[in-house]
């Protein structure tokens, strides 16, 4: 019987020492799994987005871009705008907004800027819109380059999905939404002020943007076209279809208010060449002057460029309309 007592305590304790060594595998292996760090997701791991863009290209990127080239005024300031200047790494000679720009390399003219260089800057995104060639869009995609071709902008519309497709691309699509509906605000503000003006008869105007020997001025299925239109004015050029006009027409439209862009002496010249100098607006002194950069670039300024003309057109607009 003692053997038997004996032999069960032996047992016993072997099964102590078990249950005990047990526990310290197990927590060591706890201590293990424990120390192992929780993988970090590498940025841009999880995007991937695709856009198909004006030349029916599927543009795919799989990690947000981070060094992006610009090949036009307007596609930059749509990048600024969505909070990615830092990230412009080459664009035109014309872009010049904002000017904080002036450091960033440039890569030549919007139509045909140089290759080597936009290849030279290692961009993982090239944004390019209207004028540039098909041959430098198509060489750039030769290499490997992601080229998103935009030229949609024929009027607010055509922006704002310009604008929304460019957020996507690079990762702002809530910072795309935001300047879109601060642009459909400052319109409906203008709207809301015409409204309120209920003039029964729309003063007739002319945008004019070269003269002399030929003439071009904003036809009725322009961008700049319906500007005035939602400016409320009535565009004397408003059955022609695109910039041409004749002197004829002009003369015939004879219109209340002539508008011309900035950064040039047309406005001056207009005023005492034949011709112009006997129009009733250049008479009456009706010639005005409007930023010619924020009208001419479908990008986020074009809501203030309408409401810079909806106060030449309608001076008598409340003030505030401009300052909210």
């Amino acid at each position: 019987m003692e053997a038997v007592r004996h032999l069960r305590k032996m047992r016993w304790i072997a099964l102590v020492i078990m249950v005990i060594i047990s526990g310290f595998l197990v927590g060591c292996t706890k201590n293990k799994q424990d120390a192992i760090p929780t993988p970090v997701p590498t940025v841009g791991q999880n995007f991937n987005v695709s856009v198909t863009d004006s030349t029916g290209e599927i543009i795919t990127l799989t990690k947000k871009p981070e060094r992006i080239v610009s090949l036009a005024p307007s596609t930059t300031e749509i990048l600024y705008f969505l909070g990615l200047e830092s990230k412009i790494v080459g664009r035109t000679k014309y872009c010049n907004y904002p000017e904080s720009l002036v450091s960033v390399p440039e890569i030549g003219g919007t139509s045909n800027p140089n290759i080597e260089a936009v290849v030279d800057l290692a961009p993982d995104l090239v944004v390019a819109s209207t004028h540039v060639s098909d041959e430098v869009i198509n060489k750039l995609r030769e290499v490997g380059i992601p080229v998103v071709f935009l030229n949609e902008q024929e009027n607010f519309e055509g922006t704002y999905s310009a604008i929304r497709k460019i957020g996507q691309l690079t990762g702002a699509g809530e910072e795309a939404e935001i300047v879109i509906e601060d642009m459909k605000s400052k319109l409906e503000r203008v709207a809301s002020a015409l409204a309120a003006l209920n003039k029964e008869d729309k003063p007739t105007v002319y945008y004019a943007t070269g003269y002399g020997e030929s003439d071009y001025g904003a036809g009725g299925n322009t961008f700049i076209g319906e500007i005035i239109t939602l400016a409320g004015g009535d565009n004397i050029a408003k059955d022609v279809q695109g910039w041409s006009i004749s002197k004829e027409q002009i003369a015939q439209g004879d219109p209340d208010i002539i508008i011309v862009p900035t950064g040039g002496d047309m406005k001056a010249n207009m005023e005492v060449q034949d011709f112009y100098k006997d129009l009733r607006a250049i008479k009456e002194g009706h010639i005005y002057e409007i930023d010619g950069d924020s009208i001419s670039r479908q990008g986020p300024r074009i809501a203030d460029a309408l409401t810079e003309m909806a106060f030449i057109i309608n001076p008598e607009l409340e003030l505030d309309v401009a300052t909210q």
